[in-house]
């Protein structure tokens, strides 16, 4: 498929992604003012009705962020802006990123750990890009398709280089080996039309990339999926 087909598949991919949560929401508060103005509402069905809301607001805002992200790499506007993280403040990035995603694994009945072992005793990153754009990227993608009663683990330490390597690893269904090299393309999806627009792996490459590292993955159908981002302690060559 030429880059053109690509193009015009993602439009029509993100059109139907947007009105799926957007209507959830809708219909949520819909539900909720109806419950109200009828007198016989009760808490519990407008609690339900409040969290569907909420979730599909979290899923909007996950496509748009990856939308406007993927824009900006394309236009070359994504700039790198490294500052020199000490040991501690790390670490600090990293327990932000379990509690972020703390609750969402307790609501889909994940088992979702961080664990920290040894690593360079500062880094030279541009650490908001590489949290929010490249960790939380693969972190959201395993819980998302590992699956209740499922296992996300995500492990901090260092390879033989001295790089950092930051691994998430999962239970869930794996990923067939005839589309496991083209997982980090741009616009590739194996969701159906408005199930998913195929940017968050190539926006994990991007940053690992513009940092002077890698990404890569190992997957066996049925056993779960482990990815991996090896990146220098200071910023590599863009």
């Amino acid at each position: 498929m030429d880059k053109q087909c690509r193009e015009m598949d993602f439009i029509a991919t993100v059109t139907h992604d947007l009105k799926s949560p957007l209507g959830a929401i809708v219909n949520a508060i819909e539900l909720i003012k109806r419950d109200i103005q009828s007198g016989k509402w009760n808490e519990k069905a407008i609690l339900d009705d409040l969290s569907t809301a909420e979730n599909s607001a979290g899923e909007l805002l996950d496509l748009v962020q990856n939308m406007l992200t993927a824009a900006r790499i394309q236009a070359g506007e994504m700039a790198v802006c490294p500052r020199l993280l000490s040991r501690p403040e790390f670490i600090e990035q990293l327990k932000g990123m379990e509690r972020t995603f703390r609750y969402e694994a307790k609501a889909r009945m994940v088992d979702f750990s961080v664990e920290i072992g040894e690593f360079p005793i500062d880094v030279h990153w541009d650490i908001q890009k590489m949290r929010f754009f490249a960790i939380n990227n693969l972190i959201s993608n395993a819980l998302k398709f590992v699956g209740q009663d499922g296992t996300v683990k995500v492990f901090v330490d260092s390879d033989e280089a001295g790089n950092v390597r930051i691994t998430v690893a999962d239970n869930g269904p794996g990923i067939p080996p005839d589309i496991l090299k083209s997982i980090f393309d741009p616009f590739f999806t194996t969701k159906s039309q408005g199930q998913g627009t195929g940017l968050g792996l190539s926006i994990v490459r991007h940053v690992a990339t513009n940092h002077g590292g890698e990404v890569n993955v190992r997957s066996r159908e049925g056993e779960g999926s482990t990815f991996i981002l090896q990146i220098p302690r200071v910023l590599g060559p863009q």
